[in-house]
């Protein structure tokens, strides 16, 4: 009696197991994962991150390559001379000046705003002298260029408003232009600037921001 007990419990378990498996195998999920459709960049995925940032920058450069009939470039003041660092150590200052530059009939120079009265308004503006540099980088002749400075940079005050009115015309001639420079390694925007200025303490934070160290080599 007891065998017959255990021998119907065992098939009663095992058919209750075989149901039980085939409906685990037959279920469908009720929740179904899918993986993101963009690809994940996790902070330690350098080479990824470097790839993207190339081709976005390959797509401004191209743009860029194309001569322009105009263009804005801001530019900020810098303090240079700091501590020991004569003549190679500037930072950049919130105060920023305005040029728009544009091709026109004749050449031009509108300026207002701080020493407005005072800039030169002839080829020696430095302006101009960067926007020749940046032509001549381009292996172009410049054409009559039209110049309208909106100055916020107090002017000869040692706030850098000569390094900024270098740095922006030779921006300003480059994308007229439409020449790049290599910036990796070379710096020749930099190069251009500081020779120019005679020195890189105050071109290089024009140029790059925040605080900078530049070395004669």
């Amino acid at each position: 009696m007891l065998s017959k007990k255990l021998e119907s419990a065992n098939q009663s378990q095992s058919k209750s197991k075989s149901t039980f498996d085939d409906q685990a195998l037959t279920r469908k999920p009720s929740l179904i994962f899918e993986p993101p459709s963009e690809k994940v960049i996790f902070p330690h995925n350098h080479e990824e991150k470097m790839r993207r940032r190339i081709a976005a920058r390959v797509g401004i450069e191209d743009d860029n390559s194309q001569p322009r009939n105009s263009v804005t470039v801001r530019v900020p003041a810098t303090s240079a001379n700091m501590g020991p660092g004569y003549d190679c150590l500037g930072m950049a200052v919130d105060l920023w000046s305005e040029i728009t530059v544009e091709r026109s009939d004749k050449f031009e120079i509108i300026a207002s705003g701080d020493g407005a009265d005072q800039m030169p308004l002839d080829e020696t503006n430095l302006m101009v002298i960067g926007a020749k540099a940046a032509f001549e980088a381009a292996d172009k002749t410049m054409p009559p260029l039209k110049y309208t400075v909106v100055n916020n940079i107090p002017y000869a005050r040692g706030l850098g408003s000569s390094s900024a009115a270098i740095v922006a015309g030779t921006i300003a001639g480059l994308v007229l232009a439409g020449h790049t420079l290599p910036c990796w390694g070379s710096e020749s925007l930099l190069q251009i600037a500081a020779s120019i200025e005679g020195h890189p303490d105050n071109v290089a934070p024009v140029i790059y921001g925040g605080i900078q160290l530049g070395i004669h080599n």
